[in-house]
């Protein structure tokens, strides 16, 4: 079997003195596993480092074997991740994400997401609403897709400014009234209707929204906990020196 594609290095880890273990995000395939093997003055992992773009061939006797890669570099990004260390935390908070992604599951939109979203490290306004949107994708990937449609109270589809934690619906101003301290805030450029200046509290709140369903319906169906990496990513954006 062979497969050939563009992929985002996930991972890469030692499997023996002659080959690595390799985990990559394809575009038209999914999520696949594989084994590099190692060449002589490449140290490591040459190209294959988490957040490249790399050209994939896989090949195997059998698909369900766990066969090997070759790869070549399409677009790296290493410079980005050894200058900025929220860019790091970045990757490493998408990569936990997508090791507990379901291997050989189309997801083209996923992909395309990810790549949009490195591609956009370093710009404060940009990037944040493209992480908060591909965690909102990757959660409904995951099956536990929300609902910012209409009210879940009264069908309103005007002042949607809150969600339920228990159904992951929408809810407007009016039909929240009165159980504000019991929802979350729906940040106002998730609302299609609204047309705002993005603040950095709306980012903040974007964020504090997609970990709570992370850990409520995604990591603890696997029996895991946020990673630590976007622990950190919370920490960096709630400090005074981060700007929008």
């Amino acid at each position: 079997m062979n497969i050939t594609d563009e992929g985002i290095a996930i991972s890469i880890k030692k499997f023996s003195d002659s080959t690595n273990l390799m985990k990559i995000l394809t575009k038209g395939n999914g999520v696949y596993s594989g084994l590099i093997r190692l060449k002589k003055n490449q140290g490591n992992t040459g190209v294959n480092i988490p957040g490249n773009t790399l050209s994939v061939n896989w090949r195997a006797r059998l698909s369900e074997h766990l066969g090997f890669f070759n790869t070549e570099l399409i677009k790296s990004r290493t410079s980005s991740y050894l200058n900025s260390s929220m860019d790091l935390e970045v990757l490493n908070s998408i990569c936990s994400l997508l090791d507990i992604f379901p291997e050989r599951e189309e997801c083209i939109d996923l992909y395309l997401s990810i790549e949009e979203l490195l591609d956009s490290l370093g710009n404060n306004v940009l990037w944040p609403l493209l992480y908060i949107k591909f965690e909102l994708l990757f959660i409904e990937k995951m099956g536990y897709g929300l609902d910012f449609s209409s009210c879940a109270v009264n069908g309103s589809r005007d002042d949607l400014n809150w969600v339920s934690p228990k159904s992951g619906r929408v809810v407007s101003s009016s039909g929240a009234k009165g159980w504000e301290d019991r929802l979350l805030r729906l940040p106002n450029f998730l609302d299609q209707n609204q047309t705002t200046e993005i603040t950095k509290n709306d980012i903040l709140d974007g964020f504090k929204l997609t970990e709570y369903f992370l850990i409520k319906r995604v990591y603890s169906q696997h029996v895991k906990n946020l990673s630590s990496s976007r622990k950190r990513l919370l920490d960096y954006l709630n400090e005074d020196t981060f700007v929008i």
